[in-house]
């Protein structure tokens, strides 16, 4: 593990000035993750048994990393939209963990059609105004079904 995280030490210290910039708001979020905390540390046996996965999985999200980056401010600016549909994401953290072995089956075919993303991204990059205003609707309609 020792030589995997020596790798990942020059990617450490490029994010690093954004996550100083971010200071402020992570340290507003800390009574959120307070509140999420029991739940991580009732999912701490699951997650180190897929960590193996994960480290599997790493070699992609080096690959994801620059445009996660490029997208950062965009982020930061729906982070308020984020944090108030954050309880719901918990909620829904355990659903996700059961349907997680289909996505894990289904990630061969999900690589596979990452061109034809690349291809549609620009266009949901023009609709995401319109998709972030309906945002608010469709939190209604998700929680007014389930």
């Amino acid at each position: 593990m020792l030589p995997l995280l020596i790798k990942m030490l020059p990617l450490f210290f490029k994010v690093l000035p954004l996550l100083i910039k971010m200071l402020p708001l992570l340290i507003k979020m800390l009574p959120l993750f307070f509140k999420v905390l029991p739940l991580l540390i009732k999912m701490l046996p699951l997650l180190i048994k897929m960590l193996p996965l994960l480290i599997k999985m790493l070699p992609l999200f080096n690959k994801v990393l620059p445009l996660l980056i490029k997208m950062l401010p965009l982020l930061i600016k729906m982070l308020p939209l984020l944090i108030k549909v954050l309880p719901l994401f918990c909620k829904m953290l355990p659903l996700f963990f059961k349907v997680l072995p289909l996505l894990i089956k289904m990630l061969p075919l999900l690589i596979k059609m990452l061109p034809l993303f690349n291809k549609v991204l620009p266009l949901l990059i023009k609709m995401l105004p319109l998709l972030i205003k309906m945002l608010p609707l469709l939190i209604k309609c998700f929680l007014s079904s389930a």
